[in-house]
């Protein structure tokens, strides 16, 4: 779910528009899976919220979990207003104020993901260990081949789509029907320089814009983002560290005092 939301952090990647939007329903609807998996934790930490004797990390986590599911439901209900591709019929055109709100709200997903991942970091090393090491401590080499595998064949077909995948010049004269195409792209461009050659396939001299052809690598994007997770992850799990160690000290010396 990281990988691909990063990937639609940037709408001009792989095929442009068409991965962009589809790939956007997909993740909303693993979110809504995630939530749904997840749904009795949510009820019972909702009951609890205002027990004092709730810990402050199920607080965090409870709040980070409510903020991401607002910013993710503003992202989809925009992403559907502004959409070219998937609800062409639904689309407000030439709004700017919901793509400034669908950019906002991708831009503070981004930041929420960041915490979470953070806020959750120890429970994700604790995962890996299990999946990766047995009681013992010996690494399960069947296991760490399966997920090299796996991920060679994700950037194997991640390079394939990008190379092989681009839109056709009638593509985009049926997205340019529905709004000026300057509503997607900064500046004013003109759509004479777009029309393809006869057979159809779209070479203008913008179409990394649309596509994937002259537009940005897939794998880059990913790189850029996931050292941008990073930035965020690593204060947010030292943070959380410190304070969790912290109140764990605090509640040995209540325990210390009261037996004493």
């Amino acid at each position: 779910m990281a990988l691909t939301f990063v990937l639609l952090m940037d709408p001009k990647v792989l095929s442009g528009l068409p991965f962009h939007e589809i790939a956007g329903l997909i993740f909303g609807v693993a979110i809504l899976t995630h939530i749904g998996l997840n749904v009795r934790w949510v009820i019972n930490t909702t009951m609890k919220i205002f027990n004092p004797k709730l810990p402050f990390k199920t607080r965090l986590s409870y709040l980070l979990n409510i903020l991401l599911l607002i910013s993710m439901s503003s992202i989809i209900i925009t992403g559907i207003f502004i959409s070219r591709v998937v609800f062409p019929g639904i689309a407000v055109n030439g709004n700017h104020m919901i793509r400034g709100l669908h950019n906002l709200a991708a831009n503070v997903t981004l930041i929420l993901v960041g915490c979470h991942l953070g806020v959750h970091w120890q429970w994700i090393k604790g995962v890996c260990r299990k999946i990766f090491k047995t009681k013992t401590g010996k690494w399960k080499k069947g296991v760490i081949a399966s997920v090299i595998l796996s991920i060679a064949l994700l950037a194997g077909g991640i390079q394939w789509y990008s190379l092989s995948v681009q839109p056709t010049a009638g593509d985009f004269k049926q997205f340019a029907k529905k709004s000026d195409i300057h509503s997607f792209n900064s500046g004013n461009v003109n759509r004479s320089d777009f029309q393809g050659p006869p057979n159809g396939t779209f070479h203008g001299h913008n179409e990394g814009k649309f596509g994937d052809h002259g537009g940005r690598s897939p794998f880059l994007v990913i790189f850029q983002y996931l050292v941008i997770f990073a930035i965020i992850i690593i204060p947010v799990y030292f943070i959380d560290k410190r304070l969790l160690s912290k109140r764990r000290n605090q509640k040995s010396l209540l325990i210390k005092h009261n037996e004493g």
